[in-house]
């Protein structure tokens, strides 16, 4: 999907000056320059869907195979979007949609999802709810292949374990609960939220150590971002994470760019 806004990541190099530029000019190691990248403008990674982004991206699938692989935003078909749905949303969706695709194009999606989304999905009906399953499905494919030291300190299995399960007691701890049934429970640590869908969805993500949330909610986990914030975990929207992975991207494909020059040489 591409947005006329789009500030064409492809064809720029680092955005960020200073120190970091001079560390990748002075280092003649590849796998080097690569932490590097990695190190100083990698977004906070991996995160976890809530349903709302689940939903969000059945519908761009839906768009992205009418459209037969490819979908440009024109000021038309964003005015058109907007009247649709409001603007809001129609951002969340543009930019949800560039993420999706730009994660398609370096073939890994640093997208996870637990079972309160699972579950969640099971209660849709008819053919919206089974395309829903089947992306659930296949991003749980993608998490399932996951190594487990692509995220450093993330414990993968609490995600999807479906009966007893043993979170870190030094998370527990640091929650002032002794079980992970407290996490989610009335008057626990997360009490501040009114659902026990979102209870239990952010509990997952505090258990399993992952530092983001995704959502295109926004009466909920955004409203409570800021006691999120304070218990470890950041709330973001596809904008900010957009935001967050251009400058990241384009030093990805400069290093790539300078790769092939130096093999031609």
């Amino acid at each position: 999907m591409k947005a006329k806004r789009d500030p064409g990541f492809w064809n720029t190099g680092p955005v960020v000056e200073g120190d970091f530029r001079i560390r990748l000019l002075n280092q003649p190691d590849p796998g080097r320059r690569m932490e590097i990248i990695r190190e100083v403008l990698c977004p906070p990674e991996p995160q976890l869907l809530d349903t709302s982004v689940l939903q969000n991206l059945d519908w761009i699938n839906r768009l992205i195979e009418s459209e037969g692989g490819e979908v440009y935003w024109d000021d038309h078909a964003v005015a058109r979007l907007e009247e649709r749905y409001g603007k809001a949303l129609a951002d969340d969706l543009i930019d949800l949609g560039t993420l999706y695709k730009r994660f398609e194009h370096y073939g890994e999606y640093p997208w996870l999802i637990c079972n309160e989304a699972v579950d969640e999905a099971g209660i849709l009906q008819n053919e919206k709810g089974e395309r829903v399953r089947q992306l659930i499905s296949f991003l749980s494919g993608h998490q399932d292949d996951c190594a487990h030291d692509s995220y450093t300190g993330v414990s993968l299995g609490l995600l999807l374990a479906r009966g007893a399960s043993r979170p870190s007691p030094l998370i527990l701890r640091a929650l002032g609960v002794a079980r992970r049934e407290e996490v989610y429970a009335v008057g626990g640590p997360l009490s501040f939220l009114p659902d026990l869908g979102d209870r239990m969805l952010v509990a997952h993500a505090l258990l399993a150590n992952v530092l983001a949330i995704l959502t295109t909610d926004r009466r909920t986990f955004w409203r409570y971002r800021r006691e999120l914030r304070d218990l470890g975990v950041e709330v973001m929207r596809p904008k900010e994470l957009l935001e967050l992975y251009a400058p990241y991207w384009a030093a990805l494909e400069y290093e790539f760019a300078q790769r092939r020059t130096e093999s031609a040489g």
